[in-house]
């Protein structure tokens, strides 16, 4: 049974994680880089083998909201009438369409550092941005 429990553990948590394409627009290289939805780490390989690990942060576009309503009806028929009174509250919350995220990656290695944004589609989770190193070196981000 604790066999089948790490099995299924493991089959879970990779398959939050992700791959990005990074390619500098100058030079044309292709840096390999993935990113864990689970523990919102993001990793990427230089072409020297350094390599780079930080966490993201995510902001979402949603929003929450909550409403009352009231309400009163009054009814006459002969000479009696009658008065009701209601409320209601509502909920809602919505989501979807783009939203934001940001990493800051260091070396554990070097000085090297580099810093990622992105804006991504909450429904799929694909996206694209930007990201540039401490050293001037800019890429093109895609996922």
């Amino acid at each position: 049974m604790r066999i089948l429990i790490s099995i299924m553990v493991v089959l879970f948590l990779s398959g939050c994680v992700h791959k990005m394409q990074m390619v500098n627009f100058e030079t044309g290289t292709v840096l390999d880089a993935k990113y864990n939805e689970a523990n919102r780490m993001v990793t990427v390989f230089m072409p020297n083998g350094e390599v780079l690990v930080g966490e993201y942060s995510a902001v979402s576009n949603a929003s929450f909201s909550i409403g009352n309503t009231f309400g009163s009806a009054t009814t006459y028929s002969g000479a009696s009438s009658a008065t009701a009174y209601g409320s209601s509250t509502s909920y809602a919350v919505t989501s979807g369409g783009a939203s934001n995220a940001y990493a800051l990656l260091r070396s554990n290695t070097s000085k090297l550092m580099m810093e990622i944004i992105v804006q991504y589609s909450e429904w799929n989770g694909h996206g694209f941005g930007e990201a540039r190193t401490n050293d001037g070196k800019r890429f093109k981000v895609q996922f």
